[in-house]
């Protein structure tokens, strides 16, 4: 996947839970938005690179489809999808669903809460306990396997937003994990180079 700058084009207009003011792309066209977006993803040389393998499938106002598949920098040494990468793909995809139309402000994480599900001592999902802590793992990833992350906006308020996010097997359809993330929105911080500040 080939890293390609560019600058994203916007135009004022409302976010559709009656915030005006926000800026969605010119023409609507959230899945284009998205695969930018997905490309600066692409080119991070910070934490987001983490990302780079997802692709954009679908995109909307309040919602986005990525998938990816499951490569050797993204599994644990059992050779299942990393539960960080898990926690980090819930980060990454619930802001981008929140900036299909928040793109003039800042987002930073609050909160990132899920159940999950652990083996006890015998191993088997038969015994295992739930509990709250940060993500939901429900069923392992292996490597080849190809994920889709479905991220929703759940209500954007004046100063924060919530989201869910729910990962699939695509073989299988099965749901293998779920997130929650509470953004907040903050002033835009100063820039050093006299560029303007980019969320994505």
């Amino acid at each position: 996947m080939e890293c390609v700058q560019e600058r994203i084009v916007d135009v004022m207009a409302t976010d559709g839970y009656g915030n005006s003011g926000m800026v969605t792309s010119e023409g609507n066209d959230y899945l284009a938005y998205l695969n930018k977006t997905i490309n600066n993803i692409r080119c991070a040389n910070d934490f987001n690179r983490v990302a780079r393998k997802i692709r954009a499938v679908s995109a909307s106002a309040d919602r986005i489809v990525v998938e990816m598949v499951v490569e050797e920098e993204h599994v644990n040494s059992k050779k299942t999808l990393h539960g960080g990468q898990t926690a980090a793909l819930v980060d990454m995809t619930t802001a981008r669903a929140v900036g299909m139309t928040v793109r003039d402000r800042v987002m930073v994480s609050v909160e990132l809460a899920v159940r999950v599900k652990v083996p006890c001592i015998h191993g088997t999902l038969k015994s295992s306990v739930a509990y709250v802590v940060l993500f939901s793992y429900l069923l392992p990833v292996k490597l080849g396997e190809t994920i889709e992350i479905e991220a929703k906006v759940l209500k954007i308020g004046r100063n924060i937003a919530f989201t869910e996010a729910e990962f699939r097997r695509k073989g299988d359809g099965r749901i293998v994990a779920k997130g929650k993330h509470t953004i907040a929105f903050v002033p835009k911080p100063p820039t050093t180079n006299g560029d303007p500040f980019e969320q994505f």
